[in-house]
């Protein structure tokens, strides 16, 4: 290899690794930004059956007298009415323990009130079970129709619960029940549109090329004597830029808790400045574009999702590379309000042009833990952990990366959210390089800051404040360590 060849691959190859993390940090923000606008989506339908400022446990008492209750049919079953209402689970259990033994007592009432015990302890699949038995013990049971509508909403058996909703709201039902009914449809029929969010706004760019502008005077020696030189790396380029993003999700549902996911994501920059050079200038507007269509599975504890990916990066005017892969995402509710989940994903890129002979066979795989906990209705802290391996044609660009971040979305009444995350990564190259100085070891600090302005949305579009610092260290710092900082002010549609 020729000697002007070497320097060029080594820096080629490090500003590759450098773009793939970033798009894999970009791609991981907007995957989880999908599934929170999703959540709150179907959150804003569904009614408040209890108000928030009243203690249910406290409605056991009626102007300071307790009530006894015998064992009777006519105490018993609208006991057990009551204690369901107030969801005094204990209670329900001993009623029914009771009222199941008297002759004469409802077999319907029975399994409803076990099924509800059931869905409180989060063992859905036997409320579902009980709540069924109920309704072919007695098929005019309203009450067991919408317990059991609710209860398959929950696990996300959409059809089903859409076409019992709609039995129940044909059937003559109080007016005060009627909106709680109509949160669950209008969620249901949500649940089964497209839904994404695009965004476009001004940005700017402290540092677009990653470099660091460094100055070395260093000696080079033969037999003869020693001569100093100077190596000076590139500037950085600042410049604003337009930037956007768009994202699109859809569950096609095929039976139960079966379903068909289609998810994608496509997001960039389009920067004012460029990089003139001989022979040919250098442009860093960028844009990379993902689709991911695969099997989902989900119920009230469970997402799981299987889907193959394909992935389009354009920078400098052409499409870069293009990758065929695989992602596994599993996520597990712990209890309402702690989700853990892990993931999985595989992709093969295939560089274009000049580019295809220094990165042929190019291998990206990644493995990940994730944790989200509701602290309260309004507040999410979230974190996770990554760990990824680059595989390349060069042993000196193979790379092993580990990532931890932690994060907190909160809401505020005043019309604003904030979501702040912190990511630390280390990067550790497979293979000394003789050219740049050594084996390279990356330290790598990202803080990001997002601020949602609600309270200033015009019809549907919402201003928001992006600002992400990135601090790169490493201990060939000549060649990587760099400072990059990030604004923008986008407006953002959700649909």
């Amino acid at each position: 290899m020729h000697g002007r060849a070497l320097p060029l691959l080594c820096l080629l190859l490090a500003m590759a690794s450098s773009a793939v993390q970033a798009n894999d940090d970009d791609t991981r923000r907007l995957l989880n930004q999908i599934d929170r606008n999703l959540n709150e989506r179907e959150r804003s339908h569904l009614v408040e059956e209890t108000p928030p400022d009243v203690d249910p446990s406290a409605l056991i008492t009626i102007n300071g007298t307790t009530y006894s209750v015998d064992a009777t049919l006519t105490d018993l079953e609208p006991a057990i009415y009551v204690a369901i209402n107030l969801q005094q689970w204990a209670k329900v259990d001993q009623f029914v323990e009771k009222y199941q033994e008297l002759p004469g007592h409802n077999p319907a009432l029975v399994q409803m009130a076990q099924g509800m015990v059931a869905r409180s302890k989060g063992d859905h699949g036997l409320a579902i079970r009980k709540l069924r038995e109920a309704q072919e013990s007695d098929p005019n049971m309203m009450r067991a129709k919408l317990e059991l509508a609710r209860v398959l909403f929950e696990d996300y058996q959409s059809s089903e619960a859409k076409e019992l909703f709609s039995q129940i709201s044909s059937a003559g039902i109080p007016e005060e029940v009627r909106p709680v009914i109509e949160g669950f449809q209008g969620a249901l029929q949500d649940r089964n549109a497209w839904h994404g969010s695009a965004s476009i706004g001004l940005g700017y760019n402290s540092n677009i090329n990653k470099e660091n502008g460094q100055e070395d005077t260093f000696f080079t020696c033969y037999f003869f004597g020693c001569f100093p030189s100077v190596r000076k790396m590139p500037d950085p380029i600042k410049s604003t830029a337009m930037v956007y993003d768009l994202t699109l999700n859809r569950r096609f549902q095929l039976s139960g808790n079966h379903n068909l996911l289609v998810r994608g994501i496509s997001y960039g920059n389009l920067y004012d400045k460029h990089k003139e050079a001989e022979p040919k200038a250098t442009y860093y507007s960028d844009n990379t574009s993902i689709l991911y269509a695969g099997y989902n599975y989900q119920d009230a504890k469970n997402d799981l999702s299987i889907t193959p990916l394909f992935e389009n990066n354009y920078t400098n005017r052409r499409t870069s590379y293009q990758s065929w892969g695989g992602r596994v995402d599993w996520k597990h509710n712990l209890s309402d309000r702690l989700q853990v989940g892990v993931n999985a994903q595989h992709k093969s890129l295939s560089y274009k042009g000049d580019l295809r002979q220094y990165f042929e066979g190019t291998k990206e795989n990644q493995i990940g833990l994730y944790g989200s906990y509701l602290i309260d209705a309004k507040t999410v802290v979230y974190g996770g952990l990554n760990y990824t391996r680059n595989l390349q044609s060069q042993q000196t660009a193979q790379s092993r990366s580990y990532m931890a971040n932690l994060g907190i979305y909160r809401a505020f009444d005043a019309g604003f959210n904030i979501n702040a995350t912190a990511l630390y990564r280390q990067t550790r190259h497979d293979a000394e390089d003789l050219f740049l100085g050594g084996l390279r070891k990356d330290r790598q600090q990202i803080y990001i800051l997002n601020v949602g302005m609600p309270r200033f949305a015009f019809k549907g579009i919402t201003p928001n404040l992006y600002v992400k610092h990135t601090f790169n260290n490493s201990n060939i710092d000549w060649a990587f360590k760099y400072k990059q900082t990030e604004v923008a002010l986008k407006l953002e549609k959700r649909f």
